[in-house]
C-alpha cells in the first residue's frame, strides 16, 4: 500500500498513547478484570417473534431451577420501564407487545453462567402474534412515524421542473450495516452502600446512561457512578444502543445487592442490537445539457426499527446531506423515519449521511451516462462554491471542492487512468474495468444543538506530571492522544507526561457522546480552556522563580512554556524546568487544577422553517477508485484507491490518516460484501461471522494513496484541526459506484442492487 508523502515530519507525531498496551495485549476493557466475588451472571430470554400481544410471562419454574439466584421481569423494576431518551417510547422490558424479534422480555441471574443459559428454557411465554412489517415503504404507506415528516425546501423547485431540459425520476434503495465491534456488548454493575452503584459500562455516552439508569431505579444520578475505561471499537453502536445492557446490570444488582455481569455473545449482539438504517428514497431530478442540476426532489424514508432510537435524529443528517457537494438552487428534501418490526436501528459512522449522499451520487453518475459526460467534470460543473447557499440556509465559506477536484485528478494521473481502463475493456471480454468518483461535503457538529458542549478537568500533580479528564470517550480512535497533544502545546511539556484518565461521571459530569466527529473539537477545547487556567496561574509565580534563580525580573505576560521548561521571552537562556516550578507554585498556594467548559458557537436550526446554522464548519474530501470485475464468476480486486482528505490543521496526521483509511474501508464493505439479512420473522439471518463478511486485509487496494491537505480555515476548530472520524466513510462509496461502471461495460443498463456483492454483480452483467 502507498501513502502520500504529507510533510508528516513537520506536524505532530505524539506517540500513540495505547499502542504499546494494543500491541502486547495490555490493555484492559470491561470484564477484563477477574470477577468480584458473589458476581451473577446475566443471561437473556429474547423474544421469539417480531411482532405479539404478550398474555403472560411465568417464570415460576426458572426461578425454582437449580442454582438460579434471581429471575427479573418489568415487575421488578422500582422506577420506570422506560429507556427512550429522546422520544419515551422504548421500554426496559416490554410488557403488553413485544416489538421485534431478539427483544429482551426477562434476565435471569446465576453464579454460572450456564446454568442460567439452562434455565432460560424454563419460562414460558403467552402471546398472540401479530402482523409484522420490515419495509419502510410499507410503514410509510400507514404513516407509521415517530414524528411527523421533515421538510427543508429551497427555492421554486416546481418552476425548475417546468422549464428544465432534462427530467429523471427513480428509486434507491440501500441496506443496514453490522457495527462488527470487536468488543460486544457488555456491562458490570458493583453495589454499595445506600443506593450507589458503581456502574462500568461500554457506552459512548455516559451522561446518558447515568440519566436513564436512574430514572429506570427511581433514584438519583448522583448514585450511580458511570466508568468507562475504553471501549474495543464502537463506530456508533454505543451510542444509545449500549444504554440497555447498562441498565439491565444496574438493575440486577439494585435488585439483588450483588455484582452483575451482562456479557452478550457476538451471536445475541448481532441478533438483539440494531443496524445503520436501511433507506429507501424516491427522487426526480431536473437538469439541463451540460448536467447542470437545476431542480432536486427526495423524499428519504429511513427504517428506523421498532423504537425510535436516533433515528429521527440520523434522518435529519441524511437530509442536511442529500445534496452532498453540490449546489443544487432549487431543491426539496422530505423525510419520514419509519416504524417498524426490527431491532431499533441505531447511530453508525456517518449517522445517516452516506445514505443521502449515495442517491445523489448515483444521480450524477445516471446524468453523466445519458449525456455522454465525463464524471468528474458534472461533478466540478455541479459543485458548491464559496458564497453558495445550502438548502437549509448556510454559507458556505471555506469550500476546496474544486482545487480538490484538480488535485484529485493530477495525483490519481485520472486522464490517463480513463484511458488504460477502456483500451483494457476493449480488449476483453470476461473481465472489465471501472472507475467511481465520489467527494464529500461533511458538516461538523451535532445537529441536536443541545449536545454541542463538553467539559474537562486538569490536575498538576506536585511532580510535574498531569492528569486529563474529559467528557470523551476512548474507543479505538486515540481521542487519549489528542487530548494529550492539546493539553502538551498549552502547557509546553512532552505528552509523556500526561494521562489521559478514563471517562468518569464523577470526575466530568453531563458529558455528551463520544460521536458526531466531535470528541476532538469539544473535548479537545475544553481541555484547551483547562489547561490555559493552568498556564494563566504558573506565569506569575514562573516570573518570580525565574527573578529568584537568575535575579532578573520578568514580566509575567512574557512567560513561555515549551519543552519542559519555562522561561522568559526576552531571556530564553534564563530558564527554569517546569517540574521545578510546579513544586514552587505549590508551595506558593497557587492553584494546580482547573475546569474547562466549551460550548460550540453560533449553532442553530429551525426545525419548522427548515433553515438555520447546523454546523460549524464542513469536512471537504474526495476519492477515485479503480475496481476490475470478472464478469463469469461476479468476483472483483480493488486495484487503486486514490483519496484527498481537507482536514484543517490536524493535531496528529498519523492518527488522522489511520482514521481516513479505516473509514473507507469500512464503507467499502458496506456496500460491496456487507449482506444484511432477516427472515419473514424478522430475525437476522447475517448474524455471525460466518454469514456476514467484512473487508479483510486481502480486500485492501494494491495501490492506496491518501494526501492529506491542510487548510487554514477560520471555522476549524482546536488549533485549527477538523474532525477526521466520518467524514471519509464516504470515500467507500466510490468503490460501488466503480463496479457499476465495469458492469456497464456489459450492460448500459444495469443499476447495481445494494451492496454489490458477487451475486449482484452477476445478476446485472
Amino acid at each position: 500500500m502507498q501513502n502520500t508523502e504529507n510533510a508528516m515530519k513537520n506536524r505532530s507525531t505524539s506517540q500513540h498513547l495505547s499502542g504499546a498496551l494494543h500491541l502486547t495485549g495490555k490493555s484492559r476493557f470491561i470484564a477484563d478484570e477477574a470477577p468480584l466475588q458473589g458476581t451473577l451472571y446475566a443471561k437473556f430470554l429474547f423474544s421469539p417473534v417480531a411482532h405479539a400481544r404478550l398474555r403472560k410471562l411465568d417464570i415460576s419454574q426458572a426461578e425454582s431451577y437449580p442454582g438460579i439466584y434471581k429471575v427479573i421481569t418489568a415487575a421488578d423494576i422500582p422506577g420506570q420501564n422506560m429507556i427512550g431518551h429522546v422520544i419515551k417510547d422504548e421500554p426496559l422490558f416490554p410488557t403488553l407487545e413485544i416489538m421485534y424479534a431478539f427483544q429482551p422480555l426477562a434476565m435471569v441471574l446465576a453464579e454460572d453462567e450456564r446454568c442460567a443459559e439452562l434455565a432460560l428454557a424454563q419460562i414460558k411465554i403467552d402471546y398472540e402474534e401479530l402482523p409484522a412489517i420490515f419495509d419502510p415503504e410499507d410503514a410509510d404507506a400507514r404513516e407509521m412515524w415517530y414524528v411527523p415528516q421533515r421538510k427543508i425546501e429551497n427555492g421554486d423547485v416546481d418552476k425548475a421542473f417546468a422549464e428544465a431540459t432534462y427530467i429523471m425520476e427513480g428509486k434507491t434503495s440501500n441496506s443496514g450495516q453490522e457495527h462488527f465491534y470487536m468488543e460486544g456488548q457488555r456491562a458490570y454493575a458493583v453495589p454499595f452502600e445506600g443506593n450507589r452503584i458503581l456502574l462500568h459500562s461500554a457506552t459512548q455516552s455516559t451522561m446518558e446512561v447515568q440519566e436513564v439508569t436512574a430514572h429506570v431505579l427511581g433514584i438519583h444520578a448522583h448514585d450511580i457512578v458511570v466508568e468507562v475505561p475504553r471501549l474495543g471499537g464502537a463506530f456508533g453502536g454505543k451510542e444509545r444502543a449500549a444504554t440497555i445492557w447498562a441498565c439491565m446490570a444496574a438493575l440486577g444488582a439494585f435488585v439483588t445487592k450483588r455484582p452483575v455481569l451482562v456479557q452478550l455473545s457476538r451471536d445475541e449482539d448481532m441478533h438483539a442490537t440494531g443496524k445503520r438504517h436501511p433507506f429507501t428514497s424516491l427522487w426526480k431530478v431536473g437538469y439541463d445539457e451540460k448536467g447542470k442540476i437545476l431542480a432536486y426532489d427526495i423524499q428519504l424514508l429511513a427504517n428506523g426499527g421498532a423504537y425510535s432510537d436516533l433515528s429521527v435524529a440520523i434522518l435529519e443528517r441524511a437530509m442536511f446531506h442529500s445534496e452532498n457537494a453540490y449546489h443544487i438552487p432549487n431543491i426539496r428534501i422530505r423525510g419520514r423515519a419509519c416504524l417498524t418490526n426490527l431491532p431499533p436501528n441505531t447511530a453508525f459512522r456517518g449517522f445517516g449521511a452516506p445514505q443521502g449522499i449515495f442517491v445523489i451520487e448515483g444521480i450524477l453518475d445516471k446524468i453523466a451516462l445519458q449525456l455522454g459526460l465525463d464524471r468528474l467534470q458534472i461533478r466540478k460543473l455541479n459543485a458548491y462554491r464559496n458564497g453558495d447557499i445550502t438548502p437549509y440556509g448556510q454559507e458556505i465559506k471555506a469550500s476546496q471542492m474544486t482545487q480538490i477536484f484538480d488535485h484529485l485528478s493530477q495525483k490519481a494521473d485520472y486522464e490517463s487512468r480513463k484511458s488504460e481502463v477502456e483500451t483494457f475493456n476493449n480488449k476483453n471480454e470476461r473481465f472489465k474495468r471501472g472507475l467511481g468518483i465520489v467527494p464529500v461535503k461533511f458538516g461538523i457538529s451535532f445537529t441536536t444543538a443541545l449536545l454541542n458542549q463538553g467539559s474537562a478537568l486538569i490536575w498538576v500533580y506536585i511532580d510535574g506530571s498531569v492528569s486529563v479528564t474529559t467528557g470523551g470517550v476512548e474507543m479505538g480512535q486515540e481521542l487519549s492522544t489528542k487530548m494529550a497533544e492539546v493539553v502538551a502545546r498549552i502547557l509546553g511539556i512532552s505528552t509523556s507526561r500526561i494521562k489521559v484518565e478514563s471517562s468518569n461521571t464523577q470526575r466530568v459530569g453531563n458529558a455528551s457522546p463520544t460521536a458526531a466527529s466531535t470528541g476532538s473539537d469539544i473535548n479537545g477545547n475544553a481541555a484547551r480552556i483547562a489547561a490555559e487556567k493552568i498556564r494563566q496561574a504558573l506565569c506569575e509565580p514562573a516570573a518570580e522563580l525565574i527573578k529568584q534563580e537568575h535575579e532578573l525580573d520578568v514580566k509575567p505576560e512574557d512567560i513561555v512554556f515549551t519543552a519542559d521548561m519555562v522561561y522568559s521571552h526576552a531571556q530564553p537562556d534564563l530558564c527554569v524546568s517546569f517540574i521545578d516550578l510546579i513544586r514552587f507554585a505549590y508551595n506558593s498556594r497557587i492553584p494546580l487544577a482547573a475546569y474547562g467548559y466549551y460550548r460550540t458557537p453560533q449553532l442553530w436550526f429551525d426545525r419548522e422553517l427548515g433553515n438555520g446554522h447546523p454546523f460549524h464548519y464542513y469536512v471537504y474530501g474526495a476519492a477515485l477508485a479503480e475496481v476490475e470485475v470478472d464478469t463469469l464468476l461476479g468476483e472483483h480486486s480493488l486495484r487503486s484507491f486514490h483519496i484527498v482528505h481537507e482536514n484543517g490543521q490536524s493535531l496528529n496526521e498519523r492518527i488522522d490518516l489511520g482514521q481516513i483509511i479505516g473509514a473507507a474501508i469500512q464503507c467499502y464493505g458496506w456496500c460491496t460484501m456487507e449482506d444484511l439479512k432477516w427472515n419473514e420473522q424478522g430475525v437476522y439471518t447475517s448474524a455471525n461471522p460466518s454469514t456476514y463478511k467484512i473487508p479483510g486485509i486481502r480486500d485492501l487496494p494494491e495501490i492506496f494513496t491518501v494526501e492529506i491537505l491542510p487548510s487554514q480555515s477560520t471555522e476549524a476548530s482546536v488549533f485549527g484541526s477538523k474532525a477526521v472520524g466520518e467524514p471519509p466513510f464516504i470515500y467507500g462509496l466510490a468503490v460501488f459506484f466503480a463496479l457499476q461502471d465495469a458492469i456497464r461495460k456489459v450492460n448500459p443498463e444495469a443499476s447495481l442492487s445494494f451492496p454489490a456483492t458477487p451475486e449482484a454483480l452477476l445478476l446485472f452483467s
